[in-house]
């Protein structure tokens, strides 16, 4: 162990009393027994507009790196937290390393570890794309503590919070499209997002906008006055015709050049013809680094097919929302006409017309034979409106799976 730190509290054998701890960059460092750290530590405008020292640290390849703090030597048995403000640390293929370890007296096997991504752990505030967390934990029969933070195949940052109680009166304001998005905020972004993905802040909007009920059909049934029984007008709107096509920006479509890969592996070995001698050490590291290229070559690939392909998913989406909608409305109309058919009162509608006494008889059957009929097809539209309906529904399921 380096360095202790001794955290001095009003009384360390009162129970109630927590520890707490809070993020200092200063009494932190890269973990030196990983050998693929990457990132730094700098200023960085924080989320209330204020500049505080934070670390960055990984990025979107397998590059596993760690910053641990100081020792510090806890009580025993004692409530600590640890409060600091996180961005990033999600990439949109899920498969990312977002991490706080707390490790006690050098025992690795024993960490307390948590995730910090995919809301496995719920913080305390968000705000402007930052996450505000308060982790406690218990030191048991500790006091030799170290902490560390954990990222590999996304950018994480961590800088400095106050206290908890000090952001109270400020108002959480999440990402309203956070539920949608494959990745949360990540400032290396000038929005927190790719400009260029499907869910970027820009694209979404548009998405939300195209997906709005038209509302100008909803007009229900009316009555055209005529000779006789009155002629009924349904008012169903029309089904605009479906556009299955799709427009692609160029930007979303990618070929992966894989003369880039073999060009760069076969220009090693021109190298090293033209050296006299080669360590195999120097060749082991020249592979690896080549290694690393083809990955990040392939791996850049992938990610931009995937964005291309979840937006051609959401455009589809879109499209087929906008005819489903245009659907349900029609149905909502024909639904008033089946109301208007099991309300209508034919006596009613015929009691001014005046016959014979010998016909009354006559007339008592027509009316009675069209009251039945017009319940038959009142009876046959629901049933086909709930079919529809039914099925309707399994589209819509079946388009947010």
């Amino acid at each position: 162990m380096d360095q202790s730190i001794t955290i001095e509290t009003a009384n360390k054998e009162t129970e109630n009393q927590v520890v707490k701890l809070y993020f200092d960059p200063r009494k932190w460092s890269f973990n030196k027994t990983c050998k693929d750290n990457v990132g730094n530590r700098s200023f960085i405008t924080g989320p209330d507009g204020v500049l505080a020292e934070g670390y960055m640290i990984g990025d979107w390849s397998n590059r596993w790196t760690e910053i641990v703090s100081e020792t510090l030597l806890l009580p025993k048995n004692a409530d600590c937290s640890f409060t600091f403000w996180l961005n990033g640390g999600e990439n949109d293929r899920n498969d990312e390393v977002c991490r706080f370890d707390i490790i006690f007296n050098n025992n690795h096997e024993q960490r307390f570890s948590y995730n910090l991504n995919r809301n496995y752990i719920r913080p305390v505030k968000k705000l402007n794309g930052w996450e505000l967390y308060e982790i406690p934990f218990r030191t048991e029969n500790n006091e030799y503590t170290e902490l560390r933070f954990v990222a590999q195949k996304a950018y994480m940052t961590v800088l400095a919070a106050k206290d908890v109680s000090f952001y109270k009166d400020v108002k959480d304001h999440p990402d309203p499209f956070e539920a949608e998005r494959p990745q949360r905020h990540n400032i290396i972004f000038s929005d927190g997002f790719p400009a260029n993905s499907w869910y970027s802040t820009r694209s979404l909007k548009e998405k939300h906008k195209c997906q709005q009920p038209d509302k100008k059909h909803q007009d229900g049934f009316g009555f055209r006055q005529g000779m006789g029984f009155p002629a009924m007008d349904l008012g169903i709107p029309p089904i605009p015709s479906f556009d299955p096509s799709i427009n692609m920006p160029e930007n979303q479509t990618t070929n992966v050049d894989t003369s880039q890969i073999t060009a760069s592996i076969k220009n090693i070995f021109d190298k090293m013809r033209a050296d006299k001698y080669v360590s195999i050490d120097h060749l082991e590291g020249e592979v690896e680094n080549s290694g690393e290229q083809a990955r990040e070559i392939i791996g850049n690939a992938l990610q931009k097919l995937n964005a291309a392909l979840q937006q051609v998913t959401q455009e589809i989406q879109a499209k087929a929302e906008k005819q489903l909608d245009a659907i349900s409305t029609s149905l909502e109309s024909l639904s008033s006409a089946c109301d208007m058919l099991e309300d209508l009162n034919v006596e009613s509608l015929a009691g001014n017309i005046k016959v014979t006494r010998d016909e009354a008889e006559d007339l008592d059957d027509i009316l009675s034979d069209m009251t039945d009929s017009i319940s038959d097809i009142a009876d046959d539209l629901r049933n086909d409106i709930e079919e529809i309906s039914d099925h309707l529904d399994e589209l819509r399921d079946s388009l947010s799976m």
